[in-house]
């Protein structure tokens, strides 16, 4: 017959300083209405979410802006080929045409990914940065992000219009 079991002991209550309670200072500033302190801000929006979410955008619309305003030089392509009847003329003209709609729709999707990109990174960042500094989430934010994002990207499209550079 095997011997009999020692009892187990109870569970150990939970220290005072652990991180599943709350202080008593955080429960003082709930019951007087306050909102309670954290170790960080207030209700952040996700950053690195946003800026992704831009720059994928940013692509599609990109590439499509392009792609779609490449009709015009199909129809020179077209008018070419139909000027020339020998199958490899036209096969070469085919494959060139494509070649540079290829290349125009990527290089819109990657300078429309940065670009908006950009401009949802710094949207972003400021919300962010009124977020912290004022220690509110609510409307004054946003608004104040996307005028100061808007002032931001405007003078830089007006600089480069007046440098004549294009943007």
């Amino acid at each position: 017959m095997p011997p009999p079991a020692a009892p187990t002991p109870p569970p150990a209550e939970p220290l005072p300083n652990s991180p599943d309670s709350t202080s008593p200072t955080e429960e003082a500033e709930a019951d007087a209405g306050g909102t309670p302190s954290r170790a960080g801000p207030v209700g952040t929006v996700s950053w690195g979410t946003g800026t992704i979410v831009g720059v994928f955008t940013g692509l599609l619309y990109g590439g499509a802006k392009e792609a779609n305003a490449n009709v015009s030089k199909d129809a020179e392509v077209m008018l070419k080929m139909g000027s020339t009847t020998d199958k490899r003329e036209q096969y070469r003209l085919m494959r060139d045409a494509m070649e540079k709609r290829f290349i125009r729709v990527a290089k819109g999707s990657l300078v429309g990914g940065a670009r908006l990109g950009m401009f949802t990174a710094t949207f972003f960042g400021i919300q962010n940065l009124l977020i912290e500094n004022r220690g509110v989430h609510d409307v004054f934010n946003i608004a104040g992000a996307g005028s100061a994002t808007a002032a931001a990207f405007g003078l830089i499209c007006m600089y480069f219009t007046i440098l004549n550079l294009g943007f």
